[in-house]
């Protein structure tokens, strides 16, 4: 029916025409912002789970970023680690070129001390942004207070809570710090002298490197003592348990009491005594022409990781000249500690590499997944822009000719 109140055909060309163009709208819309799903309108449940994984994956970013901090540092303590322990294998062989008589000790002795010295500066230079894996700080008590490192590592996601993980392990320490100085040994019997052996053990005035109640950190005295019949006695003296006492004459009188009990308890000729931070052990005994025949040996003062001492503290005794004997036996010990600490490092270097490497795989997959829920597909949207850019020139035309309708009606009443 032809009307002139009612133009049907407009009415339809005018609804078409307005759905392209809201089609063309939507289309413009996602090739210029590159998303299918831009806000929540688009696709409630699409946009609300892109926008819980973008957030967890500015988490993940959070965590390369301390993975990353991490694997610097421990890449810088690995580094510094593997070289003290070369060191000290270097350090081993000049101990045992030092057991041979006849070669000049006083040289290979120069070597041992710069090699020390290396060792001591390679653990200290260890840090990274002021994180250093090889040194370990520890209050009054002797307890460790930042033996502990955690590296942030992974973010996991459980019934709406976000719980963090954590590569976690402890510093291994191989600072070189120590309060005991080399020991002196006199192999030699000597008619003028009573002096056989010393050590010194630096302890300082109270508030310089103890407080009071303060454990020293030493662990045990070990020296081997030979008699005027050549029979040997190895002496052992526990030292674990001593602390900084009222001040540094009274703590040197509690260190000198449990040496020289425990020296009368083995039956030994020797009693000590500090001369300032000197302990010396003197022969009690003379044979019949005045000369002190007992001698001591292998003397060592042991130590335990504390404030004082550091993990690799008693490389500072190693003394070939002296006590060659006793070095060889602590440096071996020394080494295969550091092995297992620079092993220790390692492994954890490895991890964090391994979970860096995890983590940004796994941020890749995230950013897949959340584009393949909102991102466009350009070559889609492209073909449909021009099907609507023509679909919307016809309905134009459609609507222009509706509009005509009307006046074609006028001509049948001229």
């Amino acid at each position: 029916m032809a009307s002139i109140m009612t133009n049907t055909s407009a009415m339809t060309a005018l609804q078409t025409l307005r759905r392209v163009t809201g089609d063309l709208e939507t289309t413009q819309d996602r090739i210029s912002t590159g998303l299918k799903v831009n806000n929540a309108k688009d696709n409630a449940a699409y946009w609300s789970i892109a926008t819980t994984m973008k957030a967890d994956v500015a988490g993940f970013k959070a965590v390369k970023e301390s993975l990353e901090l991490g694997s610097g540092t421990t890449n810088t303590a690995s580094v510094a680690s593997k070289n003290i322990v070369e060191n000290l294998q270097t350090l081993k062989a000049r101990v045992i070129a030092g057991q041979t008589n006849g070669v000049d000790k006083s040289l290979i002795q120069n070597d041992v001390d710069q090699l020390v010295k290396l060792i001591k500066g390679a653990a200290a230079d260890a840090s990274f942004n002021g994180d250093n894996l090889l040194r370990v700080t520890y209050s009054n008590d002797g307890t460790a207070k930042d033996k502990d490192v955690s590296i942030l590592a992974s973010l996991s996601r459980s019934d709406g809570a976000v719980d963090p993980s954590y590569i976690e392990f402890q510093r291994q320490d191989m600072r070189v710090e120590s309060i005991v100085g080399k020991a002196t040994i006199e192999q030699q019997v000597d008619s003028t002298k009573a002096l056989k052996a010393s050590v010194g053990i630096t302890l300082g005035a109270p508030g310089a490197t103890f407080i009071d109640g303060q454990n020293l950190g030493l662990s045990s005295l070990t020296l081997t003592v030979t008699n005027e019949a050549g029979v040997k006695t190895d002496v052992s003296v526990d030292l674990s348990a001593q602390t900084y006492d009222t001040d540094l004459a009274t703590t040197q009188g509690n260190i000198t009491t449990a040496v020289n009990a425990a020296l009368t308890a083995a039956g030994a000729d020797f009693q000590v005594a500090f001369t300032g931070d000197k302990l010396e052990f003197t022969d009690q005994d003379k044979n019949t022409d005045g000369n002190f025949t007992a001698k001591v040996s292998n003397l060592w003062v042991n130590s335990s990781e504390s404030d004082a001492f550091g993990g690799l503290a008693d490389l500072t005794q190693i003394d070939v000249v002296n006590n060659a004997s006793e070095s060889l036996t602590v440096i071996n010990k020394l080494l295969d500690s550091a092995i297992g600490k620079a092993a220790v490092i390692g492994s954890i270097e490895n991890r964090v590499s391994v979970q860096n490497d995890f983590v940004s795989k796994l941020t890749d997959s995230m950013n897949k997944g959340i584009g393949a829920l909102v991102d466009a597909d350009m070559n889609e949207e492209s073909s449909r822009l021009q099907a609507l850019q023509v679909q919307q020139q016809l309905a134009i035309q459609a609507l222009s000719i509706a509009n005509q309708g009307p006046q074609n009606i006028l001509s049948l009443f001229r």
